[in-house]
Order: structure tokens, then sequence, then C-alpha cells
């Protein structure tokens, strides 16, 4: 069974959202010799990285970021680029097995592989959002547009907070994590905890010999 395109439990919480406890990211040396005077409200912009680490609904979306070694990427002098990132909230809602499997070490490309697929080349502002639009992801896949008065959605994810600026793009808060075709959740998990089931049973035949 494939997992659907987002997942969401409950739409009612995104007002709610808390921040997360989170391991402050390492972030890449800010070049100033740049800097344009023309354009102030620019200068002080912040990149895409460091600009979810100052907003409070972002700080799980900037742990996996992190974790996945996805930082430097999306930092200076990268992009522009556009982010459609979960809220804490949308993170809170995945199953807590699937979350713990995606923050193991040797399962770093499949983290990435979800969170680039929540990333677009180009600076997407709500405004340029049109109905029925698709919109490429970083894995090659596409996401599309769904625009119902004010309410706007990617694939089924709202956007709950937009046009978070920064200075190597955008950033918009999504009510749900979007996963991508091709990646199956359910087989991830039988995988990842089958690992898990052999590494105890090993541990137990380990106890066995030294009893």
């Amino acid at each position: 069974v494939t997992f659907p395109a987002s997942y969401d439990d409950d739409d009612d919480d995104d007002d709610n959202d808390t921040q997360a406890p989170f391991t402050p990211p390492t972030f890449p040396p800010i070049d100033d010799e740049d800097d344009d005077d023309d354009d102030d409200d620019d200068d002080n912009l912040l990149d895409i990285p460091r600009t979810a680490f100052l907003t409070p609904l972002l700080t799980t979306f900037v742990t996996e970021i992190n974790t996945a070694d996805l930082v430097d990427d999306l930092s200076e002098p990268s992009g522009p680029f556009t982010v459609f990132a979960p809220t804490n909230n949308a993170f809170e809602r995945l199953p807590d097995e699937l979350l713990e499997c995606l923050n193991k070490p040797e399962n770093k490309a499949q983290l990435s592989f979800i969170l680039t697929y929540h990333v677009s080349v180009g600076r997407i502002m709500s405004s340029n959002l049109v109905d029925g639009m698709t919109i490429e992801s970083l894995d090659g896949s596409y996401l599309t547009v769904d625009k119902n008065g004010q309410v706007v959605r990617i694939n089924d994810a709202r956007i709950v907070n937009a046009d978070i600026r920064a200075s190597n793009g955008v950033i918009h808060a999504i009510d749900s994590v979007l996963v991508p075709p091709g990646f199956d959740v359910e087989e991830f998990l039988e995988s990842c905890t089958k690992g898990d089931d052999d590494d105890d049973d090993d541990n137990g035949d380990d106890d066995d010999d030294n009893g």
C-alpha cells in the first residue's frame, strides 16, 4: 500500500503549533562581500535555514534538514528556492515509529528524499500560485497546487503561513508532511522495524552466550 500524498490526521491544530525540542544546526558562514546597498530589505533577510530556525512553528523542520545534511544545500549562495515546510504539528502527526526510523543514520537518504520533495527551484510567492499549476521539486517529482478562494493546498497540504521571505528564496509553512511518489511508507516501516527486531534477537543471543 502506497502512502497518500501527505500525512495529516487533523487540520484543527495548526494554530497551536508549539516549539518542539530540536538540535540546533550548524550554519555555514555568511558571505557579506556581495551585499547590495540598493536593496536594504533584502540585505536584512537571512537565508532559508536561518529564517526557518527563527520561525517557531518550523523548529522540527530545521531539525530534520540538519539530520539530512541539507542545511548547506539550502543556504546561500545556493538558490533561490521555494520551500513548503511542514509545521511542528505536521511532524507530530506522523506515526512515532516513522520519524524515529527516518532519523536513523542509515536512513538519511530516505529522509533527504522526502525533504527535497518539499523544495522547488525558484522563488514562488503565494500570489504566483495558480489553481492546477504543477511545481517540479528538487527530487524531480511534481507538486500540484489546489487553490479555492483563500485556501491554497500543495497536494493535500494546506498552506498555513505563506511568504516567509528569505534572502535566497521563500518559505510557505504547510499543515502536513508531503510524501513523494514512489516512497512506500508501509514497506519502509516494515523494513525498518524488522531491522530493529533482528538487532534485538542478536542481543538476546549474545546475552544467552554470556549467561
